[in-house]
Protein backbone atom coordinates (compact mmCIF):
# COMPACT_ATOMS: atom_id res chain seq x y z
CA UNK A 1 0.00 0.00 0.00
CA UNK A 2 1.17 3.27 -0.99
CA UNK A 3 0.45 6.50 1.31
CA UNK A 4 -1.50 6.74 3.94
CA UNK A 5 -4.95 5.08 4.35
CA UNK A 6 -6.76 7.92 5.39
CA UNK A 7 -7.34 11.15 4.28
CA UNK A 8 -5.95 14.35 6.49
CA UNK A 9 -9.53 15.52 6.86
CA UNK A 10 -10.57 11.77 8.52
CA UNK A 11 -7.60 12.18 11.41
CA UNK A 12 -8.40 11.94 15.14
CA UNK A 13 -5.70 13.10 16.16
CA UNK A 14 -4.75 16.52 15.29
CA UNK A 15 -2.28 17.36 17.30
CA UNK A 16 0.95 17.12 14.88
CA UNK A 17 1.71 18.89 11.59
CA UNK A 18 4.79 17.92 9.91
CA UNK A 19 6.08 19.45 6.83
CA UNK A 20 8.20 17.45 4.79
CA UNK A 21 10.01 19.71 3.36
CA UNK A 22 12.11 20.67 6.51
CA UNK A 23 10.84 17.80 9.10
CA UNK A 24 9.40 20.34 11.04
CA UNK A 25 7.17 18.50 13.50
CA UNK A 26 5.18 21.68 15.36
CA UNK A 27 1.49 21.19 17.06
CA UNK A 28 -0.83 22.92 15.12
CA UNK A 29 -2.54 24.88 18.18
CA UNK A 30 0.90 26.48 18.39
CA UNK A 31 1.29 26.79 14.92
CA UNK A 32 0.92 31.00 15.01
CA UNK A 33 3.21 31.36 18.17
CA UNK A 34 6.34 29.44 17.15
CA UNK A 35 7.82 30.82 13.93
CA UNK A 36 11.21 30.69 14.65
CA UNK A 37 12.12 26.94 14.58
CA UNK A 38 14.60 25.75 12.13
CA UNK A 39 14.41 23.31 9.70
CA UNK A 40 14.25 19.71 11.22
CA UNK A 41 13.47 21.44 14.40
CA UNK A 42 10.82 19.69 16.81
CA UNK A 43 8.71 22.05 18.90
CA UNK A 44 5.71 19.99 19.96
CA UNK A 45 4.61 20.53 23.85
CA UNK A 46 6.92 18.56 25.62
CA UNK A 47 8.08 17.07 22.10
CA UNK A 48 6.36 13.79 23.01
CA UNK A 49 4.32 11.61 21.14
CA UNK A 50 0.70 12.22 21.33
CA UNK A 51 -0.95 9.86 23.66
CA UNK A 52 2.72 8.47 24.94
CA UNK A 53 4.21 11.26 27.31
CA UNK A 54 7.13 9.12 28.00
CA UNK A 55 8.23 9.07 24.04
CA UNK A 56 9.85 11.82 23.14
CA UNK A 57 9.36 12.58 19.01
CA UNK A 58 13.14 13.39 18.65
CA UNK A 59 14.07 9.37 20.24
CA UNK A 60 16.51 7.50 18.53
CA UNK A 61 15.09 4.39 19.22
CA UNK A 62 11.97 5.40 18.11
CA UNK A 63 11.20 2.40 16.05
CA UNK A 64 12.39 0.05 19.08
CA UNK A 65 9.86 1.70 20.69
CA UNK A 66 7.08 1.34 18.22
CA UNK A 67 7.98 -2.13 17.90
CA UNK A 68 7.02 -3.04 21.08
CA UNK A 69 4.04 -1.11 20.46
CA UNK A 70 2.99 -2.78 17.40
CA UNK A 71 4.70 -5.73 16.31
CA UNK A 72 3.56 -9.37 17.30
CA UNK A 73 6.65 -10.92 16.07
CA UNK A 74 5.88 -14.46 18.33
CA UNK A 75 2.54 -14.96 16.15
CA UNK A 76 4.14 -13.96 13.07
CA UNK A 77 6.39 -17.04 13.51
CA UNK A 78 3.33 -19.04 14.45
CA UNK A 79 1.45 -17.68 11.00
CA UNK A 80 2.13 -20.70 8.89
CA UNK A 81 0.65 -23.01 11.20
CA UNK A 82 -2.71 -21.10 12.35
CA UNK A 83 -4.97 -23.24 10.10
CA UNK A 84 -4.18 -25.57 13.36
CA UNK A 85 -5.58 -23.09 15.41
CA UNK A 86 -8.05 -21.16 14.21
CA UNK A 87 -10.46 -20.44 11.42
CA UNK A 88 -8.55 -19.21 8.58
CA UNK A 89 -10.61 -15.74 8.03
CA UNK A 90 -8.98 -12.16 9.21
CA UNK A 91 -12.67 -11.02 9.37
CA UNK A 92 -13.39 -13.44 12.40
CA UNK A 93 -13.48 -11.07 14.73
CA UNK A 94 -17.11 -10.48 16.81
CA UNK A 95 -18.05 -7.08 17.42
CA UNK A 96 -17.33 -5.68 21.18
CA UNK A 97 -21.46 -6.79 21.78
CA UNK A 98 -21.45 -10.27 20.47
CA UNK A 99 -18.27 -10.73 22.21
CA UNK A 100 -20.45 -10.25 25.32
CA UNK A 101 -23.12 -12.18 24.43
CA UNK A 102 -20.46 -14.56 24.05
CA UNK A 103 -19.67 -14.38 27.76
CA UNK A 104 -16.62 -12.97 27.45
CA UNK A 105 -15.40 -9.90 29.29
CA UNK A 106 -13.43 -7.18 27.63
CA UNK A 107 -9.92 -7.31 29.53
CA UNK A 108 -7.50 -4.11 28.79
CA UNK A 109 -3.88 -5.04 27.32
CA UNK A 110 -0.50 -3.11 26.05
CA UNK A 111 0.75 -5.94 24.93
CA UNK A 112 -0.21 -6.52 20.76
CA UNK A 113 0.54 -10.25 21.19
CA UNK A 114 -2.40 -10.72 22.83
CA UNK A 115 -4.97 -8.46 21.09
CA UNK A 116 -8.36 -10.82 20.22
CA UNK A 117 -6.30 -13.17 22.14
CA UNK A 118 -9.48 -15.18 24.31
CA UNK A 119 -9.27 -17.12 27.53
CA UNK A 120 -11.87 -18.90 30.46
CA UNK A 121 -14.77 -15.72 29.53
CA UNK A 122 -12.08 -12.69 28.45
CA UNK A 123 -11.03 -11.11 25.49
CA UNK A 124 -8.00 -8.72 25.37
CA UNK A 125 -7.74 -6.02 23.76
CA UNK A 126 -5.38 -3.38 22.98
CA UNK A 127 -6.59 0.40 23.20
CA UNK A 128 -5.94 2.53 19.98
CA UNK A 129 -2.97 4.57 20.97
CA UNK A 130 -3.31 8.28 20.20
CA UNK A 131 -1.19 8.37 17.80
CA UNK A 132 -2.04 6.11 15.08
CA UNK A 133 -5.01 8.28 14.55
CA UNK A 134 -2.77 11.23 13.29
CA UNK A 135 -2.17 11.61 9.75
CA UNK A 136 0.97 13.60 10.28
CA UNK A 137 2.21 10.10 12.32
CA UNK A 138 1.38 7.94 9.34
CA UNK A 139 2.69 9.89 7.00
CA UNK A 140 6.35 11.32 8.51
CA UNK A 141 7.06 7.94 10.37
CA UNK A 142 5.42 4.98 8.37
CA UNK A 143 5.14 6.18 4.52
CA UNK A 144 7.03 8.95 4.02
CA UNK A 145 11.19 8.08 3.02
CA UNK A 146 12.34 10.76 5.15
CA UNK A 147 11.18 9.01 8.10
CA UNK A 148 13.59 8.59 10.79
CA UNK A 149 12.85 4.51 10.73
CA UNK A 150 14.63 2.29 8.14
CA UNK A 151 12.72 1.35 5.20
CA UNK A 152 12.51 -2.18 5.65
CA UNK A 153 11.49 -1.90 9.45
CA UNK A 154 8.97 0.67 8.23
CA UNK A 155 7.31 -1.11 5.69
CA UNK A 156 7.50 -3.81 9.01
CA UNK A 157 5.29 -1.42 11.11
CA UNK A 158 3.15 -0.49 8.51
CA UNK A 159 1.71 -3.68 8.33
CA UNK A 160 1.53 -4.38 11.86
CA UNK A 161 -0.63 -0.94 11.90
CA UNK A 162 -2.82 -1.51 9.10
CA UNK A 163 -3.76 -4.94 10.44
CA UNK A 164 -4.04 -3.44 14.09
CA UNK A 165 -6.52 -1.06 12.61
CA UNK A 166 -8.54 -3.22 10.51
CA UNK A 167 -9.25 -5.27 13.71
CA UNK A 168 -11.16 -2.37 15.37
CA UNK A 169 -13.35 -2.27 11.79
CA UNK A 170 -14.52 -5.65 12.71
CA UNK A 171 -14.71 -4.63 16.83
CA UNK A 172 -16.98 -1.39 16.10
CA UNK A 173 -19.70 -2.07 14.04
CA UNK A 174 -22.36 -0.25 15.15
CA UNK A 175 -22.55 2.28 17.72
CA UNK A 176 -23.25 0.25 20.51
CA UNK A 177 -20.01 -1.03 20.15
CA UNK A 178 -18.43 2.29 19.83
CA UNK A 179 -20.51 3.52 23.03
CA UNK A 180 -18.86 0.24 24.82
CA UNK A 181 -15.25 1.70 23.61
CA UNK A 182 -15.82 4.67 25.13
CA UNK A 183 -17.12 3.66 28.67
CA UNK A 184 -14.56 5.57 31.13
CA UNK A 185 -15.82 3.08 34.21
CA UNK A 186 -15.55 -0.01 32.21
CA UNK A 187 -12.73 -0.21 29.60
CA UNK A 188 -12.19 2.57 27.11
CA UNK A 189 -10.65 1.48 23.73
CA UNK A 190 -10.98 4.82 22.06
CA UNK A 191 -9.28 8.28 23.30
CA UNK A 192 -11.46 10.74 24.68
CA UNK A 193 -13.20 13.63 22.36
CA UNK A 194 -13.84 11.02 19.41
CA UNK A 195 -17.24 10.94 17.81
CA UNK A 196 -18.80 8.07 16.71
CA UNK A 197 -19.30 9.71 12.86
CA UNK A 198 -15.97 10.71 12.78
CA UNK A 199 -14.85 7.34 14.15
CA UNK A 200 -17.05 5.22 11.62
CA UNK A 201 -15.18 7.73 8.71
CA UNK A 202 -12.19 7.17 10.24
CA UNK A 203 -12.03 3.28 10.39
CA UNK A 204 -13.93 2.52 7.13
CA UNK A 205 -10.63 3.47 5.44
CA UNK A 206 -8.81 0.31 7.02
CA UNK A 207 -10.91 -2.82 5.57
CA UNK A 208 -8.17 -3.56 3.30
CA UNK A 209 -6.35 -6.50 1.95
CA UNK A 210 -4.75 -9.44 3.53
CA UNK A 211 -2.16 -8.55 1.42
CA UNK A 212 -1.19 -5.47 3.37
CA UNK A 213 -1.63 -6.31 6.65
CA UNK A 214 1.19 -8.50 8.74
CA UNK A 215 0.88 -12.34 9.07
CA UNK A 216 -0.80 -12.28 12.04
CA UNK A 217 -3.79 -10.40 11.06
CA UNK A 218 -4.51 -12.24 8.33
CA UNK A 219 -6.72 -14.28 11.10
CA UNK A 220 -8.91 -13.10 13.80
CA UNK A 221 -9.14 -14.13 17.00
CA UNK A 222 -7.33 -16.76 19.01
CA UNK A 223 -7.43 -19.28 21.61
CA UNK A 224 -5.13 -18.75 24.26
CA UNK A 225 -5.29 -23.08 25.06
CA UNK A 226 -3.74 -23.54 21.69
CA UNK A 227 -1.54 -20.93 21.12
CA UNK A 228 0.04 -22.35 24.42
CA UNK A 229 0.51 -25.55 23.50
CA UNK A 230 1.38 -25.19 20.03
CA UNK A 231 3.99 -22.68 21.13
CA UNK A 232 6.01 -25.49 23.01
CA UNK A 233 5.66 -28.03 20.15
CA UNK A 234 6.41 -24.82 17.29
CA UNK A 235 8.32 -22.65 19.26
CA UNK A 236 9.72 -24.89 22.04
CA UNK A 237 8.47 -22.16 24.44
CA UNK A 238 6.78 -23.10 27.55
CA UNK A 239 3.61 -21.36 26.88
CA UNK A 240 2.63 -18.28 24.70
CA UNK A 241 1.42 -16.27 27.86
CA UNK A 242 0.70 -18.35 30.92
CA UNK A 243 -2.51 -17.58 32.65
CA UNK A 244 -1.73 -19.38 35.94
CA UNK A 245 1.14 -18.00 37.56
CA UNK A 246 0.82 -19.75 40.94
CA UNK A 247 1.59 -23.39 41.60
CA UNK A 248 -2.15 -24.23 43.23
CA UNK A 249 -4.14 -22.73 40.34
CA UNK A 250 -2.04 -24.48 38.28
CA UNK A 251 -2.47 -27.59 39.65
CA UNK A 252 -6.36 -26.69 39.95
CA UNK A 253 -7.02 -26.93 36.68
CA UNK A 254 -6.50 -30.76 36.53
CA UNK A 255 -8.53 -31.86 39.70
CA UNK A 256 -11.58 -32.30 38.15
CA UNK A 257 -10.80 -34.48 34.80
CA UNK A 258 -8.28 -36.57 37.55
CA UNK A 259 -11.69 -37.12 39.81
CA UNK A 260 -13.59 -38.31 36.75
CA UNK A 261 -11.17 -40.98 36.05
CA UNK A 262 -10.36 -41.74 39.31
CA UNK A 263 -14.54 -41.58 40.14
CA UNK A 264 -15.04 -43.77 36.41
CA UNK A 265 -12.06 -46.24 37.36
CA UNK A 266 -13.42 -46.91 40.89
CA UNK A 267 -16.92 -47.66 39.85
CA UNK A 268 -15.50 -50.19 37.57
CA UNK A 269 -13.07 -51.87 39.55
CA UNK A 270 -16.13 -52.21 42.27
CA UNK A 271 -18.16 -53.43 39.36
CA UNK A 272 -16.06 -56.37 38.61
CA UNK A 273 -15.05 -57.67 42.38
CA UNK A 274 -18.91 -57.77 42.88
CA UNK A 275 -19.51 -59.87 39.81
CA UNK A 276 -16.04 -62.41 40.07
CA UNK A 277 -17.41 -62.46 44.23
CA UNK A 278 -21.10 -63.34 43.29
CA UNK A 279 -19.76 -66.05 40.95
CA UNK A 280 -17.63 -67.89 43.26
CA UNK A 281 -20.28 -68.24 46.27
CA UNK A 282 -23.41 -68.54 43.79
CA UNK A 283 -25.10 -72.27 44.12
CA UNK A 284 -28.66 -73.55 43.00
CA UNK A 285 -29.68 -74.38 46.55
CA UNK A 286 -29.12 -70.79 47.88
CA UNK A 287 -31.82 -68.83 49.07
CA UNK A 288 -30.01 -65.51 48.15
CA UNK A 289 -29.92 -66.88 44.58
CA UNK A 290 -32.37 -64.37 43.10
CA UNK A 291 -30.85 -61.51 44.81
CA UNK A 292 -27.61 -62.68 43.83
CA UNK A 293 -28.10 -62.80 40.60
CA UNK A 294 -29.52 -59.57 40.17
CA UNK A 295 -26.31 -58.11 41.86
CA UNK A 296 -24.75 -59.59 39.34
CA UNK A 297 -26.61 -58.34 36.87
CA UNK A 298 -26.40 -55.21 38.11
CA UNK A 299 -22.60 -54.82 38.35
CA UNK A 300 -22.56 -56.30 34.21
CA UNK A 301 -24.76 -53.65 33.57
CA UNK A 302 -22.10 -51.12 35.80
CA UNK A 303 -19.38 -52.13 34.31
CA UNK A 304 -21.26 -51.85 30.15
CA UNK A 305 -22.47 -48.11 31.49
CA UNK A 306 -18.84 -46.95 32.54
CA UNK A 307 -17.24 -48.48 29.72
CA UNK A 308 -20.40 -46.66 27.35
CA UNK A 309 -19.28 -43.14 29.11
CA UNK A 310 -15.62 -43.38 28.47
CA UNK A 311 -16.61 -44.74 24.87
CA UNK A 312 -18.67 -42.32 24.20
CA UNK A 313 -16.37 -39.27 25.26
CA UNK A 314 -13.79 -40.62 23.35
CA UNK A 315 -15.84 -40.77 20.31
CA UNK A 316 -17.33 -36.89 20.62
CA UNK A 317 -13.34 -36.06 21.39
CA UNK A 318 -12.28 -37.62 18.04
CA UNK A 319 -15.14 -36.11 16.06
CA UNK A 320 -14.28 -32.41 17.62
CA UNK A 321 -10.85 -32.93 16.74
CA UNK A 322 -11.90 -34.13 13.20
CA UNK A 323 -14.19 -31.36 12.75
CA UNK A 324 -11.27 -29.11 13.80
CA UNK A 325 -9.17 -30.68 11.35
CA UNK A 326 -11.48 -31.01 8.57
CA UNK A 327 -12.74 -26.96 8.72
CA UNK A 328 -9.31 -26.04 9.14
CA UNK A 329 -8.20 -27.89 6.09
CA UNK A 330 -10.50 -26.36 4.45
CA UNK A 331 -10.31 -22.95 5.46
CA UNK A 332 -6.07 -23.70 4.46
CA UNK A 333 -7.18 -24.72 1.10
CA UNK A 334 -9.74 -22.36 0.18
CA UNK A 335 -6.93 -19.50 1.13
CA UNK A 336 -4.28 -21.25 -0.84
CA UNK A 337 -6.81 -21.17 -3.87
CA UNK A 338 -7.73 -17.50 -3.32
CA UNK A 339 -3.90 -16.73 -3.09
CA UNK A 340 -2.96 -18.99 -6.43
CA UNK A 341 -5.70 -17.22 -8.46
CA UNK A 342 -4.85 -13.92 -7.33
CA UNK A 343 -1.24 -14.34 -8.17
CA UNK A 344 -2.33 -15.44 -11.61
CA UNK A 345 -4.73 -12.54 -12.16
CA UNK A 346 -1.76 -10.42 -11.29
CA UNK A 347 0.74 -12.28 -13.28
CA UNK A 348 -1.72 -11.55 -16.06
CA UNK A 349 -2.50 -7.79 -15.54
CA UNK A 350 1.31 -7.77 -15.92
CA UNK A 351 2.04 -9.81 -18.94
CA UNK A 352 -0.71 -7.46 -20.86
CA UNK A 353 1.09 -4.27 -19.35
CA UNK A 354 4.24 -5.51 -21.40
Amino acid sequence: MEGVPFEESHELCKELEIDEDTTEIRPKAAEATRTDASPGQVITPNNILPGEPRVELTDPNIYEILQEELMTRSLNKLAPHFWLMTTQRSNNIRPLTEQLIQGRAIALTEMPGLHLVWVNGRVFVKPLPKYLLSYAFWKHYLVSAKSPIQQVHREELLQAALGFLRSYAYLIQHESDFRLATKEEKTRLIPEGVSYADFAAFIVRFKVDDKFVSPRYQVGELRLARLNFWSKVLLFKRSYYPVKWEYAAYFAQFYAPLLFAFAMFSLLMSAMQLVLAVRTVLEPSDSWLLFARAARGFALFTVFIVAFVIASLLLVLVVLVGQEIYYASKDLYSKNKRGSTLRDQENQCDGGGQ
